[in-house]
């Protein structure tokens, strides 16, 4: 049975009398009914009201797990109430913006806390303070804050319209009309154009393709340009572009209820009393762009809201920093402080008034709202004074202290925005904060969580190497040196493929130049200088394949012997390019008069690429032939059979037939191929088998080649048997892999190729700085396992110096459940014989700033092979407490014992479930990398909620794809990567930059610099206003508690706005400890924002205690030195408005002075607003004072003529100063912080050489995998059968790669002996903080 839906009421007619009986109502009126009965207990429930329906709607029962849709029939689709295709994102309407955002601001504590004070304000019995003091900070905060909503609500409404207008066909009665996307329905027809935009989840009808193919980008949804492929039924297909038969379609379609799986789908169609099956190779989903296809046809499935793209984008979270919360915390607490204060002021008001002041009556009358009898009078007045004092002390929560943050969050966004060494000029990109209230969150990043592919890498491949017949080729070698030379970008470009330039080379390293690394760690260098190798290899130039009138200009490669082979004819060289051209399943496509390829995969793309720019140009295929272009002479040949790829057999084949002879030509993953080979090839086997070990190590992906000669006889029985096993109707899959597996034998092993998978520029030393600074990231993508393992190395996520690599596969809850206990024990029992170095790890630094070199083993590896960060020593000149420093509580980041992770997707969904919950955590946490690979958009979303619920660290999420809007919308901060993949990402972002690589000036400059400068901004700002409000408390010991102010309302009023309010904003936008080429090349900098170490409950109550301890000294030496005081004239000067000038001048001058000690970057903007908020305070007082008539008129001036003032100034200075100045040198002395190291470091020595880059290429372990396929099977059926040709013989459809499983990962082989040179790769080791030698 299934429930009702709520848009349609069933009639049912009963059997007695004909009556109808009433459909369940919804559970929400039923609620509602329910509370009335409740409520009206007397009055009798109404009979429902027989209602008449139309006949139309009585013809089934709609349930909740599935959608009934009819094309072409607006009023049929109406009654279940589907969404539209109208987006909207924004928050507010101009009607409700106002109420809106006034009831989101009084949300905020502060904001009620001060609304309700000025409503006190304004009662004139409890108020001493003029209501203005209040009304114009709130207002203007208020004022402030909408200001900024509206505007970032304006971009939304800006982008929403810009979708909402896109313009889209739809078919009204038989002819096609153009629309705007907003008023497609579900059900409606529409028709879509090559290159254009899918405006919502629709079913294909049919294509300009033959046998309804079409062709679509998902790059919006997944990142990956690669195109792939939908097919519609034959059925449909047959009304091509027949505007009237398409007008008169109506087909009924049962599907799946909206969700957000985008690789699934399932319903059937009902057309012409036939029953079709639907699945995800027939929808086209919102986002995708239509390519390579003229035209084709769908009916609107989901719409609006209910797309896919729409329902992985995840709910628009309100975030706010950690530093927002603590604020709201200790607001609460300053409330009971102020409060506590005022309850003792009350009660002492009380006492004094009960004991002293009733008998003053005929001097300080009591108000005639005071009973006259002497307790009751005291009571009352009391009463009133605990409102009044809170209206004085008010300040202690000062309003001007969110305008203030405000402010500075606002001008530290330009500042990241005008960063241009965050400009990418490639595409004109800058890095742009999309929000200002979560700047000092960079500061505080403790894991995160990226997208591999458009993200880590290019989503480019390029032919970067490769070993033919034993021989390798791809290295270019330094003539003089005999090394191998490191191509990279900067100068010759990469190893070269198709589209774009791959990295060179990155072998081995020759023994020079390690001990060259090592001499530069003894001398206490921070990071080896960029020094190079003096050779000639900048002006190594690509090769110039000009002679190919086919060759594209993008190609490039660097070793001539190769094409010097191919160019003498090289008959094993000729044979390997040859297979390149004719082992696949691209299709070629004239575009523009220029030959253009489409793959399934980019690997396929690249190989084919090579193939053509050495001169084997792949021109067109037939479902029965193949034809290339060797060296300008045509080559066809006869196309027998295609034996696809999948992720079982990890391999693809062709069989081809030439002038009478019959050849298989096979390339797969390296152990696959070489299962299968001859058994007489040892010595070619051996050779390229130390290629592919080398290329392994290199970071590259690996697919072997191999052929073998087929006899007629012996081929005709096998295709007999091939062709049964693919009709049969059982086990079809398995018996072809039977046949398969006959003819792949005895294979010619011919070579090997490598692809490089294109990191983006920048990648591994950003992934270096990140894990040194602390941070842990995790890769959560979509590819397989085995290329996200390859990246991982590639990008050094994943090392050799780590204890274990776990992978986590397993398909059901007790495998997965085994894998992680196995896992646990063996971090358990590495940790137990090795465990992480806290003391050895000193020793060995010590033992490098002392000189001595490192110890053989592990301790060497890690030396030698860590990221290219830091390796500092201070000496104990710097340091006389000790060794220990301020960071040396923390663990150290030790590459030697780490391990890491790799989760399956499959497996993921196991781990997440809350019985292995906790297991999974206890394994993660310990691991420095985790990578999560095949997981869906919602996986990624619950990955990093299951971090921020179970660790409470602060998190980020990096993506380019609209699969990674949900993880971005998660995390505590979303950065998008505005790419070539779509802009998705970048509109749910945060911040949005252009490269993975600024991510690190992102974090560890700006997000350190905007923690280090909030959290000074608040230490100051707290000190002030304490120091300034308890002058307040002291005074009521003297005046009898009745509230009266020590200094002038207006002084009042303009304190924080006027007086102090330019110095605290230039030191929260402007001051820096260290410059931002210092915090990227020492990324342990970073590490305080981790624990809240600068700004937390205790740095609060330091600076509240501080500032209770100067207001005591401002107000009791003033008023110890001019109770009773007289001038060398005679004059009295015991008043209490000199008193109060007196007082505020001194607070005035130790404002100034204590923030100018604060101040650690001196710019122009800092000396005019300390200096000149100085001046203003005399300037304004004159002027308010004079001018305006002020009441403390003539009050400075005599202070200012009086000797007693500037001795009781200089007095007062002193006894405030000199503790602040004797701790912070201890401190600096005893316990200094790496920041104040740094400086001295600066301060007397010359600064250090800028960091040297590391490598992207490591030598390390093989684990090969990176055959150059799609995720699943392939499409040589397609090819074969003709279905996916043109009916003209040549073709220009792209192929796709549908998902799929990942295939299993290998346990890698064991790591080969590494040579001297090999070993000295010049990677830096890991910090010392505590042996930094100045």
């Amino acid at each position: 049975m299934c429930a009702r839906s709520e848009a349609v009421e069933l009639e049912v007619l009963g059997a007695e009398g004909g009556e109808a009986r009433v459909p369940p109502r919804p559970l929400r009126l039923s609620l509602l009914e329910l509370l009335g009965k409740l409520v009206r207990r007397d009055q009798p429930a109404q009979p429902h009201r027989r209602t008449r329906h139309n006949h139309r709607f009585r013809t089934f029962v709609s349930c909740e797990n599935e959608r009934r849709i009819k094309a072409n029939d607006r009023e049929y689709n109406a009654q279940f109430r589907y969404a539209n295709n109208y987006i909207k994102t924004s928050k507010y309407s101009i009607i409700t913006f106002l109420p809106l955002n006034l009831l989101e601001q009084f949300q905020r504590l502060a904001n009620f806390y001060f609304l309700c004070l000025l409503v006190l304000q304004l009662i004139p019995a409890i108020s001493s303070l003029t209501p203005i003091t209040t009304a114009i900070p709130l207002i203007g905060v208020l004022a402030l804050t909408a200001v900024k909503d509206a505007y970032d609500d304006f971009q939304r409404h800006q982008n929403d319209s810009q979708v909402n207008h896109r313009r889209a066909k739809t078919l009204r009665n038989g002819k096609l009309v153009e629309e705007k996307w907003a008023s497609v329905q579900v059900g409606d027809v529409i028709r879509l154009e090559n290159d254009q935009f899918v405006a919502a989840d629709i079913l294909l009808l049919s294509s300009s393709e033959p046998n309804g193919l079409c062709y679509i980008e998902t790059a919006e949804l997944d990142g990956e340009t690669n195109l792939k492929c939908r097919q519609c039924l034959v059925e449909t297909a047959a009304m091509g572009q027949d505007d009237a038969q398409l007008g008169a379609f109506d087909g009924v379609i049962i599907c799946e209820t909206p969700n957000n799986l985008l690789n699934k789908f399932e319903g059937t169609l009902s057309w012409r009393d036939k029953h079709h099956s639907l699945d995800n190779d027939k929808i086209l989903l919102r986002g995708c762009v239509l390519r390579n296809t003229t035209w084709c046809y769908g009916v609107v499935v989901f719409a609006g809201k209910d797309t896919k793209l729409m329902q992985n984008s995840g709910k628009t979270k309100f975030k706010r920093t950690s530093i927002d919360r603590l604020l709201n915390f200790l607001i609460i607490g300053i409330v009971f402080f102020l409060l506590s204060m005022c309850v003792f002021c009350t009660v002492a008001c009380g006492v004094w008034e009960w004991l002293v002041g009733r008998y003053f009556q005929a001097y300080l009358p009591w108000d005639t709202l005071v009973p006259a009898e002497p307790a009751s009078g005291a009571v009352v007045i009391a009463f009133l004074v605990l409102f009044s004092y809170a209206i004085v002390m008010n300040t202690v929560v000062p309003i001007s202290l969110y305008v203030s943050v405000e402010v500075i969050r606002f001008a530290q966004s330009f500042l990241i925005n005008w960063d241009e060494k965050m400009y990418y000029e490639k595409t004109g990109t800058a890095a742009k904060a999309r929000t200002t209230t979560l700047n000092e969150e960079l500061g505080q990043i403790q894991y995160i969580f990226s997208d591999k592919t458009g993200t880590l890498t290019q989503n480019i491949m390029t032919f970067n190497k490769c070993s033919i017949a034993g021989v390798c080729y791809g290295d270019v070698i330094d003539e003089t040196t005999g090394e191998t030379i490191e191509l990279n970008e900067g100068g010759a470009g990469g190893g070269g493929g198709a589209g774009g330039a791959g990295r060179g080379p990155g072998g081995a390293r020759s023994a020079a130049r390690a001990r060259l690394l090592e001499a530069e760690h003894e001398q206490g260098r921070s990071t080896p200088g960029a020094r190079r190798p003096t050779n000639h290899h900048d002006n190594t130039e690509p090769l110039d394949f000009s002679f190919n009138p086919e060759y594209e200009p993008e190609f490039k490669f660097f070793d001539s012997t190769l094409l010097e082979a191919v160019k003498r004819g090289d008959q094993e060289v000729h044979e390997f390019f040859r297979l390149l051209a004719l082992c696949h399943t691209v299709m070629p496509e004239e575009k523009n008069g220029r030959l253009e390829y489409q793959a399934q995969s980019p690997d396929e793309a690249a190989l084919v690429s090579a193939a053509r720019n050495f001169g084997f140009v792949f021109r067109e295929r037939s479902p029965n032939s193949i034809t290339i272009e060797v060296m300008g002479n045509t080559e066809e040949y006869d196309l027998l059979c295609i034996l696809d790829f999948n992720n079982v057999r990890k391999r693809m084949s062709v069989i081809l037939r030439k002038d009478g002879e019959i050849r298989l030509y096979t390339k797969g993953a390296d152990n696959v191929i070489y299962d299968r080979l001859k058994s007489n090839q040892a010595d070619v086997k051996s050779k390229t088998q130390e290629h592919l070990n080398k290329f392994a190590g290199e970071g590259l992906r690996t697919l072997a080649l191999a052929w073998r000669p087929l006899e007629e006889r012996g081929f005709a029985e096998w295709k007999r048997r091939h062709q049964a096993a693919a009709l049969a109707l059982h086990d079809r899959d398995e018996q072809l892999d039977a046949i398969y597996e006959e003819i792949e034998t005895d294979l010619l092993l011919m070579g090997v190729t490598a692809i490089e998978d294109k990191l983006q520029d920048g990648v591994p030393e950003t992934i270096a700085n990140l894990s040194m600074a602390g941070i842990k990231i995790w890769v959560l993508t979509g590819d397989k396992q085995e290329t996200a393992i390859n990246i991982g190395y590639s990008c050094q996520l994943l090392t050799d110096d780590m204890a274990e690599v776990f992978v986590i596969d397993g398909v059901s809850h007790d495998d997965v459940e085994r894998q992680l206990a196995k896992c646990r024990d063996s971090i358990r029992v590495v940790n137990t014989f090795l465990p992480h170095a806290g003391p050895s790890a000193s020793k060995t630094g010590g033992e490098a700033a002392n000189g001595a070199r490192p110890s053989p083993g592990r301790a060497a590896n890690v030396k030698l092979n860590a990221p290219a960060v830091s390796v500092v020593t201070f000496s104990n000149e710097y340091m006389s407490g000790g060794p220990q420093s301020a960071d040396s509580h923390e663990p150290t980041n030790d590459d030697s014992n780490g391990f890491a992770i790799v989760v399956n997707g499959h497996s993921l969904v196991h781990c997440l479930h809350p019985k292995l919950e906790e297991r999974f955590l206890d394994v993660v946490l310990q691991c420095r990398s985790v990578i999560c690979c095949r997981v869906t958009p919602l996986q990624k979303a619950m990955v990093v909620e299951l971090i921020k619920k179970s660790r409470k660290a602060v998190t980020l999420a990096i993506g380019d794809g609209a699969n990674d809007v949900s993880m971005i919308k998660a995390a505590h901060i979303g950065v998008g990567i505005s790419g070539q993949e779509g802009m998705q990402a970048v509109l749910a972002s945060d911040y949005s930059i252009a490269q993975f690589r600024f991510l690190q000036r992102l974090l560890l400059v700006h997000g350190r610099w905007s923690y280090y400068r909030m959290c000074k901004f608040l230490r100051y700002f707290f000190y002030k206003n304490f120091a300034f409000t308890v002058c307040h408390f002291w005074f009521a010991f003297f005046c009898g508690f009745s509230a009266q102010t020590v200094f002038d309302e207006m002084f009042i009023s303009v304190y924080n706005l006027f007086y102090t309010s330019l110095p605290v904003l230039a030191l929260g936008i402007f001051d820096q400890d260290v410059s931002d080429a210092t915090s990227l090349q020492f990324p342990k900098l970073y590490a305080p924002g981790h624990t809240s170490q600068l700004f937390n409950k205790r740095e609060f109550i330091k600076s509240t205690l501080h500032g209770c301890f100067t207001s005591l000294v401002l107000f009791l030496i003033p008023y110890g030195t001019y109770k009773d005081g007289l001038a060398p004239d005679g004059k009295i000067l015991s008043d209490h408005m000199l008193l109060g000038s007196v007082v505020a001048t001194i607070l005035i001058i130790d404002n100034t002075t204590q923030i100018a000690l604060d101040t650690t970057y001196w710019t122009v903007f800092n000396h005019i607003t300390i200096w000149g908020s100085l001046v203003s305070y005399f300037v304004l007082d004159y002027f308010y004072n004079y001018a305006i008539g002020g009441p403390y008129v003539g009050s400075l001036t005599v202070a200012l003529t009086q000797p007693t003032f500037w001795f009781t100034a200089v007095l007062t200075m002193i006894i405030l100063m000199v503790p602040v100045v004797s701790w912070r040198l201890a401190c600096s002395w005893t316990r200094p912080t790496l920041a104040e190291r740094l400086r001295a470091r600066q301060r007397w020595r010359a600064p250090a050489a800028a960091p040297r880059t590391p490598s992207a290429r490591r030598a390390r372990r093989s684990v090969r995998s990176g055959y150059a396929f799609a995720h699943q099977e392939g499409f040589g059926r397609l090819i074969t059968s003709g279905k996916i040709m043109r009916r003209i013989p040549h073709a220009d459809a792209a192929l796709s790669a549908l998902a799929s499983l990942p295939g299993k990962f290998h346990q890698r082989p064991p790591t080969p002996p590494t040579s001297a040179a090999a070993a000295a790769e010049p990677r830096a080791p890991t910090q010392n903080l505590d042996t930094v030698d100045l």
